[in-house]
């Protein structure tokens, strides 16, 4: 079975004291394992290497005409369905980004006349800071100050949480699924899908949801978070 180098042999080797790698004919050297051992002064001594940096369909193809492209075509075949795999690992590890899953991003269309469209379902929520991390709150605004000076406009989330909130500006919200709890002067006001709450300046609340809830909200003027010196 051929044998592998990766970054993590490269590291190894150099805290173990050596500056040089002596690898043996065939050996499979990966990219992160090159560029480390570039970054780190590593050197490797050995004959010739296969190296998968390279598409390996393109070294086959260019050198199928002579004993040497029979023969690496010969030494890729020999490698085991395993170390295929470790190499593919190896190589996605080595890309940023790669492999990784990523969130969509907001859709939002815009006419020169400033009229604003946003689809309201590839809008994903981020954690909201209530000051407590063990709260499951989520928020996303739509627009910027530049693109909606006077209003802000977003989505909030609340599950099986609750967390009092001092109001410095004016509130609507309009509850689109769930339940949502608002609770002011110690007196509870349930909203379902389809309700609207109004909530006046320099009011305080508590929102809450038993189970989960999703809501539209407004606020006026739209530097809510400068006004309540929110920070994420």
């Amino acid at each position: 079975m051929k044998k592998l180098i990766t970054s993590a042999d490269v590291r190894s080797l150099l805290n173990s004291g050596q500056k040089t790698i002596q690898v043996e004919p065939g050996t499979i050297i990966t990219p992160s394992a090159r560029d480390m051992a570039s970054e780190l002064g590593v050197s490797f001594q050995s004959g010739p290497l296969i190296d998968v940096s390279k598409p390996a369909g393109a070294t086959v193809k260019k050198d199928l005409n002579n004993d040497t492209g029979n023969s690496q075509a010969a030494k890729l075949n020999e490698l085991s369905p395993e170390l295929i795999a470790k190499i593919v690992r190896e190589v996605i590890a080595s890309m940023p980004g790669l492999g990784q899953k990523r969130e969509p991003e907001m859709i939002k269309e815009e006419d020169p006349s400033g009229v604003r469209l946003v689809k309201g379902s590839t809008v994903r929520c981020e954690p909201f800071n209530t000051g407590n991390p063990g709260d499951r709150v989520g928020l996303k605004e739509l627009f910027t100050i530049k693109e909606s000076p006077s209003m802000c406009s977003g989505f909030m989330t609340v599950e099986d949480s609750a967390f009092s909130w001092e109001l410095k500006y004016e509130e609507m919200d309009y509850v689109i699924e769930g339940t949502l709890d608002i609770i002011v002067n110690g007196k509870t006001y349930r909203g379902t899908a389809g309700d609207v709450f109004y909530i006046p300046r320099n009011t305080t609340v508590t929102f809450s949801s038993p189970d989960n809830a999703k809501f539209f909200f407004v606020t006026y003027p739209a530097n809510w978070a400068e006004l309540s010196n929110y920070q994420k």
